[in-house]
């Protein structure tokens, strides 16, 4: 099959960039013919051949064009990636131009599904989900509020998980090549901003008893807070750890890791934390791949991670709470079947998400879509023969195609 995917995409550092990439992969490794329309916010350069079309998130003019563009090249699909930040103008209603003049199915995923939307962000949504035959989500919470919130037909709604990649190094291996082998290690990863609540986990560091203990926060400042804020969070992040004589048991990471890196980290420490203080939040592709790791996983209680760590995945603790993470962490340095259990159960389930398995979803998906197109596109060919032959006849028959097949993308 050809899929389109449209989303953000290296080199630009971000989340959804990170999964548009791995989900190209993936599919490309199931023998997918796969191509991006990137957008750009003006920083990338030197994207790599798979990129065929580019639009510049804040020009009208080129999310018209790229529509015509894709539908003149004969793709199955369209996989829209979609986070309100990514696209242009008023809640990214630019990408509304486009979906409306593609002429084939389109699958959107949607990253981010708000609780409390305001009008235009809930407008926006609930349009961009009439013009998709299908809506990915991440979560169960997800579908609920697509259903409550915004009056979605769950017929449209189909949960894919967030994937992970398939590790290459052993734990053994990835401590030696780090020089951790004698140390109990916490880490957590990510581009750096204020929305990581990373000085909650600093401040439980202090309260640690285990002296062979570390806390690993590996990432560079997200591109945009350096834009706008250049390294102030940084920076009260490493004065906060002076502040608590913290220097050698808090070690910063300042780099965008790449995928063999993040691995290396990952399959080396002990516990991960994502001490992040937004309920809302939907999806955290960091705290999927430490699931997928095997790390014993605290987190605070935003949404995405109430569903990931159920069925004792991991371990909540309550949001802004330092002395709450600190109990939990002491309690699993002291805990050796705790922590065995958190590990074992989330790197169990994580064989069960990985990049390959959530392609085969995908592709299960967009086959499905094409069969429905198919039998539509049928059902009105004969249904314009019958009217032929009836004319012919000479009798009179009302038909009318806005019936059937109403929407030219199908619906299952």
């Amino acid at each position: 099959m050809r899929i389109v995917i449209i989303g953000s995409y290296p080199p630009r550092k971000c989340g959804i960039a990170t999964f548009t990439h791995d989900l190209y992969q993936s599919l490309t490794l199931q023998q997918q013919d796969v191509e991006i329309c990137a957008v750009m916010d003006g920083t990338e350069n030197d994207f790599p051949r798979e990129v065929t079309c580019r639009i510049s998130r804040d020009i009208e003019a080129d999310y018209i064009n790229s529509a015509k563009v894709i539908n003149s090249r004969n793709y199955d699909c369209c996989i829209i990636q979609h986070e309100f930040g990514i696209f242009g103008n008023s809640a990214g209603d630019f990408i509304l131009l486009l979906a409306e003049k593609l002429k084939i199915p389109i699958i959107t995923n949607l990253h981010t599904v708000l609780e409390t939307p305001n009008r235009t962000e809930h407008v926006v949504l609930k349009k961009l989900a009439a013009l998709s035959s299908i809506v990915t989500v991440m979560t169960y919470r997800a579908i609920t509020m697509l259903k409550t919130v915004y009056d979605i037909s769950p017929l449209k709604i189909r949960m894919v998980p967030h994937g992970i990649p398939e590790f290459t190094i052993t734990s053994k291996q990835a401590r030696e090549k780090l020089g951790l082998e004698n140390k109990k290690v916490m880490l957590s990863f990510g581009l750096l901003g204020p929305s990581k609540g990373y000085e909650v986990a600093i401040q439980a560091v202090a309260k640690v008893v285990d002296k062979d203990f570390v806390y690993i926060i590996l990432g560079a400042t997200h591109p945009n807070v350096l834009l706008h804020e250049g390294e102030a969070y940084k920076d009260r992040l490493t004065k906060l750890t002076a502040d608590l004589n913290l220097e050698r048991r808090v070690t910063f990471v300042n780099e965008y890791a790449s995928e063999e890196l993040l691995q290396t980290y990952l399959k080396a420490c002990d516990i991960y934390v994502t001490p992040y203080p937004n309920v809302n939040q939907m999806s955290s592709g960091t705290l999927t791949f430490a699931l997928g790791a095997g790390a014993a996983v605290l987190s605070t209680p935003y949404w995405y991670a109430q569903d990931l760590l159920a069925e004792g995945r991991g371990g909540l603790f309550d949001f802004n709470d330092a002395n709450g993470l600190a109990r939990s962490i002491n309690a699993l340095l002291t805990n050796n079947e705790q922590m065995n259990s958190y590990r074992q159960k989330a790197a169990a389930f994580g064989e069960t998400i990985s990049w390959r398995n959530i392609a085969k979803m995908q592709i299960a998906l967009i086959r499905s879509l094409m069969m429905e197109r198919k039998k539509t596109s049928q059902k009105i060919r004969n249904l314009k023969r019958f009217e032929l032959r009836s004319k012919a006849n000479g009798g009179t028959v009302r038909f009318s195609a806005g019936k059937i097949g109403e929407d030219r993308r199908s619906t299952i």
